[in-house]
């Protein structure tokens, strides 16, 4: 939906990727990128979450996604470099990685029977050029039940997620009443919007010859 303008640069002659660099520790973003069909290497960045104060959310993610592709550029020839960033805001507070079980108890109750928005911002870097956007989606939960927040707690899942949840998690499955957007970006990485960026900034479709579908083991 939002493009940050400064690095909205158009690509130039037809592209021929041979691998793709994804600056992430997500395993969703690794299973999700997996699927347009390019060797995938995994950096792994530093924490950088806390230097983003006084930027509006999508602003804040585009930063850390544009600090996270850094580090692999300029990508070697033949290798696009994709660096992302999900924050997840209820009523205005950015709802982060929860420290322990009990903070994500407390963000799974806030997020119970209401919306809330999930930004995700992502940056490709190919050569010497980059572009960076974010996408937005709305998400409602049903009205979550104590038991069904407990179970979800004792699955370990919520530690490692933006806003304690996943969307393709027990607690998504069953508690997750409505999307406004794209599913994906929930789960942390827009395929979508990455490809149809990743057009752009290459000049020619890129959908590699290793194509698969998703499997999130």
């Amino acid at each position: 939906m939002g493009c940050f303008y400064f690095f909205c640069l158009v690509g130039a002659s037809k592209a021929d990727v041979r691998k793709v660099i994804l600056v992430s520790r997500s395993p969703r973003r690794q299973a999700l990128i997996r699927v347009l069909g390019y060797p995938v290497e995994v950096m792994e960045p530093p924490d950088q979450e806390d230097e983003v104060e006084g930027l509006l959310p999508p602003e804040a993610a585009m930063t850390l996604a544009v600090r996270k592709v850094r580090w692999a550029f300029p990508p070697p020839t033949g290798v696009l470099a994709v660096g992302a960033d999900t924050m997840v805001v209820a009523a205005g507070e950015v709802l982060g990685k929860p420290r322990s079980l009990e903070e994500a108890r407390a963000f799974l109750r806030r997020l119970s029977g209401k919306w809330h928005v999930v930004y995700t911002g992502v940056a490709l870097a190919w050569g010497q050029q980059m572009r960076v956007f974010y996408e937005e989606t709305a998400v409602r939960f049903h009205q979550l039940s104590e038991a069904v927040i407990e179970a979800y707690l004792r699955t370990g899942s919520s530690l490692d997620k933006a806003g304690a949840y996943g969307a393709q998690d027990l607690i998504g499955l069953i508690g997750i009443a409505e999307i406004r957007g794209d599913f994906y970006n929930v789960m942390g990485l827009p395929v979508q919007r990455v490809y149809q960026d990743g057009v752009k900034l290459l000049g020619s479709d890129w959908v590699g010859g290793g194509a698969e579908s998703l499997s999130l083991g």
